[in-house]
């Protein structure tokens, strides 16, 4: 190891190594704690300024204008936000927090492919994940070991008290967030050609993959599993086989038992629809009380403005009893519905196109089909860029699979290839 590590310094430019170095440390903090992450950034920006002469910088810029174009578009969507709002503070706020929409990818679609290797960038973003798990773990297996009777407090394991919010509190994490880190992980793992002498061996695959999904059941992220599923079904349709089929109704067998098993996850997915086919998901009824209210505000073209949007919600939460949302002053838990209340049809439009220019750049072509899924479903879901952790994996992964699968000539003998030996066959 220490030699390949020596060959690796003397074969690369310092620049290039800093530049490397500072990719996998940033994908690999993405799971952990928000400021360690952002600190990271910096050195990843840094890197990228000492590696790039600006001619090359610019060249590949203009060879990625299309997608700059639309991330900048998305953005000043929160700067137009600002000025039909009459909270400008939490505007304001907006505005800096989403920043990275363009920064990011600014550093990322600066570069050639050449600069990145995939395979070390899942793997750090692996190590990150684990290093996170393990962390939580501890303080679960803290917390059951120091209680009065640790044998009965074990028992808890499985239940509300260590899962969902409470099983990523000890790295301050958003547990659909980290499912959804998980589940691009993991199916980075089962799907791309790098990882097919890996998945060759059943045992060790499974060995790797299964604290993954045990992690991603104590989330309680009804998305994350969807997401997984609707991938790996996706997967199969692309090439239909008995094989592939049994792979997948094995999983789901196992994720449905655990979701059993853990009572929190499985009485989340039984709230969803109830036996008469009735939509009983509790943000169903949050999400027509808010459209209601926002069509009584006749601001269809422009929204409310990204700094009045919450009152909003709480003006609607007020009026519609839902005492728990207003307390807590939840956003809208779907993204869509989130850009038309503070920019009207306008910011709806610009995020399907940003999506849109996505599927046209990488022809959904390797990873890029799951990373749309899972963006795509979880903006019914979540308010992705409510977050800075939202807004961090948006941005990276977004311009990271642009520069990797467009324009790329190799990458179907490389699909090819990994298609022989994928894990789900």
């Amino acid at each position: 190891m220490i030699k390949g590590i020596r060959s690796y310094w003397n074969n690369n430019p310092p620049s290039k190594v800093f530049f490397q170095v500072s990719t996998y440390l940033f994908v690999g903090t993405l799971p952990l704690w928000d400021n360690l992450n952002t600190i990271i950034l910096w050195f990843f920006i840094a890197s990228s300024l000492f590696m790039l002469n600006p001619k090359h910088r610019l060249a590949n810029l203009k060879s990625n204008k299309v997608a700059i174009y639309a991330l900048l578009s998305l953005y000043l969507l929160f700067i137009l936000g600002y000025f039909f709002s009459t909270n400008v503070k939490i505007a304001l706020r907006d505005i800096e927090r989403t920043l990275t929409l363009v920064l990011i990818p600014l550093i990322v679609l600066s570069h050639n492919r050449v600069d990145f290797d995939l395979k070390k960038v899942y793997i750090a973003f692996g190590t990150g994940l684990f290093t996170g798990m393990v962390i939580c773990w501890a303080f679960i297996f803290h917390s059951i070991a120091t209680n009065f009777t640790p044998w009965v407090q074990a028992g808890y394991f499985f239940k509300w008290i260590y899962s969902g919010w409470n099983a990523v509190a000890p790295i301050d994490g958003h547990p659909s967030y980290f499912a959804v880190m998980l589940v691009i992980f993991i199916l980075g793992i089962i799907r791309m050609p790098e990882f097919r002498n890996l998945r060759r061996n059943k045992l060790k695959l499974v060995l790797l993959l299964a604290p993954f999904f045990l992690f991603l059941i104590e989330t309680s992220s009804r998305i994350g599993i969807i997401t997984l599923i609707a991938v790996l079904i996706l997967t199969i349709l692309k090439k239909l086989e008995i094989k592939r089929v049994f792979y997948v109704v094995g999983l789901v067998i196992v994720l449905g038992l655990l979701s059993i098993k853990f009572d929190y996850l499985g009485s989340k997915f039984t709230s969803i629809v109830d036996t008469q086919g009735n939509v009983t998901l509790d943000r169903y009824p949050r999400w027509i009380a808010i459209l209601s209210e926002f069509s009584d505000r006749e601001n269809w073209i422009f929204g409310v403005g990204t700094g009045d949007r919450q009152a909003l919600y709480d003006v609607t939460y007020s009026k519609g009893g839902f005492q728990i949302a207003l307390d807590n002053e939840y956003n809208a838990h779907n993204q869509y519905l989130e850009f038309l209340v503070s920019n009207g049809i306008l910011g709806v439009l610009v995020y399907i196109l940003v999506l849109a220019t996505f599927i046209r750049k990488t022809r959904l072509r390797g990873e890029a089909l799951s990373f749309f899924v899972i963006i795509a479903l979880f903006s019914f879901s979540e308010t992705i860029f409510g977050l800075a952790k939202g807004v961090f994996i948006f941005a990276f992964f977004y311009s990271f699979y642009v520069i990797w699968y467009s324009g790329n000539k190799d990458y179907k003998l490389e699909e090819k290839q990994g298609n022989e030996s994928l894990c789900v066959e």
